[in-house]
Protein backbone atom coordinates (compact mmCIF):
# COMPACT_ATOMS: atom_id res chain seq x y z
CA UNK A 1 0.00 0.00 0.00
CA UNK A 2 3.01 2.32 0.11
CA UNK A 3 4.50 1.43 -3.27
CA UNK A 4 4.69 3.30 -6.57
CA UNK A 5 4.22 1.00 -9.56
CA UNK A 6 4.29 1.84 -13.27
CA UNK A 7 2.38 -0.41 -15.66
CA UNK A 8 2.39 0.48 -19.37
CA UNK A 9 2.83 4.16 -18.56
CA UNK A 10 0.08 4.21 -15.90
CA UNK A 11 1.35 5.15 -12.43
CA UNK A 12 -0.35 3.46 -9.48
CA UNK A 13 0.43 4.91 -6.04
CA UNK A 14 -0.48 3.22 -2.77
CA UNK A 15 -2.44 5.35 -0.28
CA UNK A 16 0.21 4.87 2.42
CA UNK A 17 2.92 6.39 0.24
CA UNK A 18 4.32 9.39 2.12
CA UNK A 19 4.44 12.81 0.53
CA UNK A 20 8.22 12.80 0.88
CA UNK A 21 8.39 9.61 -1.14
CA UNK A 22 6.40 11.35 -3.86
CA UNK A 23 9.12 14.00 -3.95
CA UNK A 24 11.95 11.45 -4.07
CA UNK A 25 10.47 8.72 -6.28
CA UNK A 26 11.50 9.14 -9.93
CA UNK A 27 8.58 6.98 -11.08
CA UNK A 28 6.24 9.76 -9.97
CA UNK A 29 5.48 12.34 -12.71
CA UNK A 30 7.53 15.52 -12.39
CA UNK A 31 4.43 17.68 -11.91
CA UNK A 32 3.27 15.68 -8.91
CA UNK A 33 6.77 15.66 -7.40
CA UNK A 34 6.87 19.46 -7.72
CA UNK A 35 3.43 19.82 -6.13
CA UNK A 36 4.39 17.60 -3.19
CA UNK A 37 7.57 19.64 -2.68
CA UNK A 38 5.44 22.78 -2.19
CA UNK A 39 4.50 21.39 1.24
CA UNK A 40 7.48 23.06 2.81
CA UNK A 41 7.97 21.02 5.98
CA UNK A 42 9.93 17.85 5.32
CA UNK A 43 8.90 16.59 8.77
CA UNK A 44 5.26 16.78 7.68
CA UNK A 45 6.01 15.20 4.31
CA UNK A 46 7.75 12.28 6.02
CA UNK A 47 4.63 11.56 8.11
CA UNK A 48 1.71 12.53 5.89
CA UNK A 49 0.43 10.02 3.35
CA UNK A 50 -1.20 10.61 -0.01
CA UNK A 51 -4.32 8.70 1.01
CA UNK A 52 -4.60 10.61 4.27
CA UNK A 53 -4.16 13.93 2.49
CA UNK A 54 -6.93 13.10 0.05
CA UNK A 55 -9.25 11.88 2.81
CA UNK A 56 -8.72 15.08 4.82
CA UNK A 57 -9.44 17.08 1.63
CA UNK A 58 -7.86 20.38 2.72
CA UNK A 59 -9.18 23.32 0.67
CA UNK A 60 -5.71 24.92 0.62
CA UNK A 61 -3.99 21.77 -0.68
CA UNK A 62 -0.93 22.10 -2.93
CA UNK A 63 -1.18 18.46 -3.99
CA UNK A 64 -4.83 17.98 -4.93
CA UNK A 65 -4.80 20.60 -7.71
CA UNK A 66 -2.03 18.68 -9.47
CA UNK A 67 -3.81 15.35 -9.04
CA UNK A 68 -6.86 16.91 -10.70
CA UNK A 69 -4.71 18.45 -13.45
CA UNK A 70 -3.22 15.02 -14.15
CA UNK A 71 -6.74 13.54 -14.41
CA UNK A 72 -5.99 11.20 -11.51
CA UNK A 73 -8.45 8.65 -10.19
CA UNK A 74 -8.62 6.88 -6.87
CA UNK A 75 -9.84 3.46 -5.89
CA UNK A 76 -12.44 3.23 -3.13
CA UNK A 77 -13.37 0.07 -1.28
CA UNK A 78 -16.37 -0.64 0.93
CA UNK A 79 -17.68 -3.96 2.24
CA UNK A 80 -18.85 -5.89 -0.79
CA UNK A 81 -18.00 -3.22 -3.38
CA UNK A 82 -15.16 -1.32 -4.96
CA UNK A 83 -15.07 1.49 -7.50
CA UNK A 84 -12.80 4.03 -9.15
CA UNK A 85 -13.65 7.73 -9.34
CA UNK A 86 -11.93 10.91 -10.45
CA UNK A 87 -10.08 12.80 -7.74
CA UNK A 88 -11.95 15.92 -8.88
CA UNK A 89 -15.28 14.23 -8.16
CA UNK A 90 -14.10 12.85 -4.82
CA UNK A 91 -12.96 16.21 -3.42
CA UNK A 92 -16.11 17.96 -4.64
CA UNK A 93 -18.34 15.35 -3.02
CA UNK A 94 -16.42 12.95 -0.73
CA UNK A 95 -17.61 9.36 -0.99
CA UNK A 96 -17.49 6.90 1.90
CA UNK A 97 -14.91 4.18 1.52
CA UNK A 98 -11.29 3.25 2.06
CA UNK A 99 -8.87 4.72 -0.46
CA UNK A 100 -6.94 1.78 -1.91
CA UNK A 101 -4.93 3.37 -4.72
CA UNK A 102 -4.34 6.52 -6.72
CA UNK A 103 -4.03 6.07 -10.47
CA UNK A 104 -2.35 8.53 -12.84
CA UNK A 105 -3.09 7.81 -16.52
CA UNK A 106 -0.44 7.86 -19.20
CA UNK A 107 -0.15 11.48 -20.40
CA UNK A 108 -0.75 12.26 -24.04
CA UNK A 109 2.13 13.11 -26.35
CA UNK A 110 3.40 16.62 -25.69
CA UNK A 111 1.40 17.01 -22.49
CA UNK A 112 2.99 19.28 -19.88
CA UNK A 113 1.99 20.11 -16.30
CA UNK A 114 3.03 22.78 -13.82
CA UNK A 115 2.00 24.20 -10.46
CA UNK A 116 2.40 27.38 -8.46
CA UNK A 117 1.36 28.60 -5.03
CA UNK A 118 1.34 31.74 -2.94
CA UNK A 119 2.01 31.83 0.80
CA UNK A 120 2.53 34.60 3.33
CA UNK A 121 5.82 33.23 4.67
CA UNK A 122 8.26 30.52 3.61
CA UNK A 123 6.99 28.10 6.27
CA UNK A 124 3.27 28.84 6.02
CA UNK A 125 0.65 26.78 4.23
CA UNK A 126 -0.46 28.09 0.86
CA UNK A 127 -3.03 30.86 0.69
CA UNK A 128 -3.84 29.91 -2.91
CA UNK A 129 -2.40 27.20 -5.15
CA UNK A 130 -2.92 26.17 -8.75
CA UNK A 131 -1.95 23.38 -11.10
CA UNK A 132 -2.63 22.78 -14.74
CA UNK A 133 -1.88 20.37 -17.52
CA UNK A 134 -2.10 21.26 -21.18
CA UNK A 135 -1.07 20.25 -24.66
CA UNK A 136 0.37 23.09 -26.73
CA UNK A 137 0.24 22.66 -30.49
CA UNK A 138 1.46 25.39 -32.85
CA UNK A 139 1.14 27.98 -30.09
CA UNK A 140 -2.45 26.95 -29.34
CA UNK A 141 -3.91 25.56 -26.13
CA UNK A 142 -5.42 22.07 -26.33
CA UNK A 143 -7.45 20.27 -23.64
CA UNK A 144 -6.35 22.28 -20.59
CA UNK A 145 -7.16 21.07 -17.09
CA UNK A 146 -6.88 23.76 -14.40
CA UNK A 147 -7.47 23.37 -10.65
CA UNK A 148 -7.13 25.90 -7.82
CA UNK A 149 -6.95 25.57 -4.05
CA UNK A 150 -7.71 28.16 -1.40
CA UNK A 151 -10.74 29.71 -3.10
CA UNK A 152 -13.60 27.50 -1.87
CA UNK A 153 -14.42 24.78 0.65
CA UNK A 154 -12.44 22.34 -1.48
CA UNK A 155 -10.07 22.45 -4.43
CA UNK A 156 -12.02 23.42 -7.56
CA UNK A 157 -11.57 22.77 -11.25
CA UNK A 158 -11.93 25.87 -13.43
CA UNK A 159 -13.94 24.36 -16.27
CA UNK A 160 -15.15 27.74 -17.55
CA UNK A 161 -11.53 28.88 -17.94
CA UNK A 162 -10.62 25.60 -19.63
CA UNK A 163 -13.46 26.04 -22.13
CA UNK A 164 -12.43 29.63 -22.82
CA UNK A 165 -8.83 28.62 -23.54
CA UNK A 166 -9.32 25.36 -25.43
CA UNK A 167 -8.37 25.70 -29.09
CA UNK A 168 -7.24 29.31 -28.75
CA UNK A 169 -3.82 30.86 -29.13
CA UNK A 170 -1.77 31.11 -25.96
CA UNK A 171 -3.14 33.99 -23.86
CA UNK A 172 -1.03 36.73 -22.37
CA UNK A 173 -0.23 36.53 -18.66
CA UNK A 174 -2.55 39.46 -17.93
CA UNK A 175 -5.39 37.96 -19.95
CA UNK A 176 -5.18 34.60 -18.20
CA UNK A 177 -4.83 36.20 -14.77
CA UNK A 178 -8.01 38.19 -15.30
CA UNK A 179 -9.87 35.20 -16.74
CA UNK A 180 -8.97 32.93 -13.83
CA UNK A 181 -9.68 35.60 -11.22
CA UNK A 182 -13.17 36.15 -12.61
CA UNK A 183 -13.87 32.42 -12.33
CA UNK A 184 -13.43 32.14 -8.55
CA UNK A 185 -15.50 33.41 -5.63
CA UNK A 186 -13.31 33.07 -2.53
CA UNK A 187 -14.20 34.16 0.96
CA UNK A 188 -11.82 36.24 3.01
CA UNK A 189 -10.15 35.20 6.26
CA UNK A 190 -7.18 36.20 8.42
CA UNK A 191 -4.71 35.13 5.74
CA UNK A 192 -6.20 37.37 3.07
CA UNK A 193 -9.29 39.22 1.94
CA UNK A 194 -11.62 37.82 -0.70
CA UNK A 195 -10.30 40.36 -3.23
CA UNK A 196 -6.69 39.39 -2.42
CA UNK A 197 -7.38 35.67 -2.85
CA UNK A 198 -9.31 36.31 -6.06
CA UNK A 199 -6.43 38.26 -7.59
CA UNK A 200 -3.73 35.85 -6.42
CA UNK A 201 -5.66 32.85 -7.75
CA UNK A 202 -5.39 34.37 -11.20
CA UNK A 203 -1.70 35.10 -10.70
CA UNK A 204 -0.78 31.52 -9.75
CA UNK A 205 -2.76 30.11 -12.69
CA UNK A 206 -0.96 32.45 -15.08
CA UNK A 207 2.44 31.60 -13.60
CA UNK A 208 1.70 27.88 -13.85
CA UNK A 209 0.90 28.24 -17.54
CA UNK A 210 4.10 30.21 -18.07
CA UNK A 211 6.05 27.37 -16.44
CA UNK A 212 4.24 24.80 -18.60
CA UNK A 213 5.11 26.77 -21.74
CA UNK A 214 8.73 26.82 -20.60
CA UNK A 215 8.69 23.03 -20.27
CA UNK A 216 7.22 22.68 -23.77
CA UNK A 217 9.85 24.91 -25.29
CA UNK A 218 12.56 23.08 -23.38
CA UNK A 219 11.47 19.80 -24.98
CA UNK A 220 11.36 21.24 -28.51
Amino acid sequence: LDRVVVKQGVVVIGPLCTLQRLVDERKVPAGLRAAAAQLVSRNVREMATLGGHLASNPPYSDLIPMLIALDAKLGLSRPGTAKTILVADYVAKPTAGLITKIVLPRPGAGRVAACRNMRATASARSIVSAALSVTIVRNAVKCPIIAVGGVAGHVVRLTAVEDALDGRSLPSMDELQALASRAVRPAGDLSGSAAFRKYQAGVVVALALRDAIGQKRGRS
